[in-house]
């Protein structure tokens, strides 16, 4: 399903239909999604590029709400970026007999950008969501949660120039505020996500192919009602999430960098005393 999609997707990875060419009227436009509208919980699945919302059969459905530019399990750890668009149904008139058509108009909402850590070095792999509109919930940042803590947290990012334009309006920028708690389930690439106060949002599930040549199945749970702007940003690091779990799991090939940096460490001598 999502392969056919994939190959059919032409840039910017719209979705498309066998429909005529279609145009809106003067003055018809369809208004943007209200990032507040409060939605119900759902259940999403990951497949190829894209991600479909789950029918009351269990099935997905066959129209996807969020697509990827890239397959996140097929991205190698040279890929630092990928964009993240959700699908919002629009309707237009059709010029043969001006019938409604409706079609999926992509919206860009975040980049994801994920960069390999460098242990050599002391430096932790990075990954954000980068904000593409005002209706996000703004650039978020996975990392360890800390002491004390387990799991991780998708925490706020606010910048120097955002600091000063809130503190103009009395508002105080706090240190250390997230969005959501990642923390490891039973199970292989189980996670319970939840919010600030600890309640429970969702849980991040793999399940296993059902017969041999099926693909695994990435489902994440919606548990409860939330608006527009949170799921977006809910969906959208999750795809992070999944995306960092892949690299980590992928293996570390050496660059010549590495293996000049092996050649030139100090032999140490064994118990014997022998190189």
């Amino acid at each position: 399903m999502a392969t056919e999609l994939a190959k059919a997707a032409p840039p910017p990875y719209a979705a498309t239909t066998d429909t005529p060419p279609v145009y809106l009227p003067e003055g018809s436009a369809a208004a943007a999604p209200d990032p507040n509208e409060t939605l119900d919980p759902a259940v999403f699945t990951l497949h190829g590029r894209f991600v479909y919302p789950q029918l009351p059969s269990g099935e997905p459905d066959s129209e996807p709400v969020y697509q990827l530019s890239r397959a996140i399990h097929t991205q190698g750890r040279a890929t630092e970026t990928i964009e993240f668009q959700r699908l919002d149904p629009r309707v237009r008139t059709a010029h043969d007999d001006g019938s409604p058509v409706v079609f999926r108009h992509a919206k860009d909402v975040y980049v994801l950008r994920h960069q390999n850590p460098m242990h050599y070095a002391g430096i932790p792999f990075s990954a954000r969501l980068l904000p593409c509109s005002r209706k996000t919930l703004g650039e978020v940042a996975i990392e360890k949660s800390p002491l004390f803590h387990h799991g991780y947290r998708a925490m706020k990012v606010v910048s120097d120039e955002e600091r000063v334009a809130l503190e103009r309006k009395g508002v105080k920028v706090k240190k250390g505020e997230y969005h959501f708690v990642m923390k490891e389930g039973q199970g292989e690439e189980t996670w319970l996500w939840s919010d600030t106060t600890g309640r429970a949002l969702a849980s991040q599930v793999c399940e296993a192919p059902a017969t041999e040549g099926d693909e695994a199945q990435y489902k994440l749970k919606v548990l409860v009602p939330l608006s527009r702007r949170v799921r977006d940003g809910l969906v959208a690091t999750w795809c992070l999430w999944m995306w960092h779990l892949h690299i980590e799991k992928t293996t570390v090939r050496k660059t010549w960098e590495d293996r000049k940096r092996i050649l030139h460490q100090p032999r140490r001598l064994d118990h014997a005393g022998i190189f």
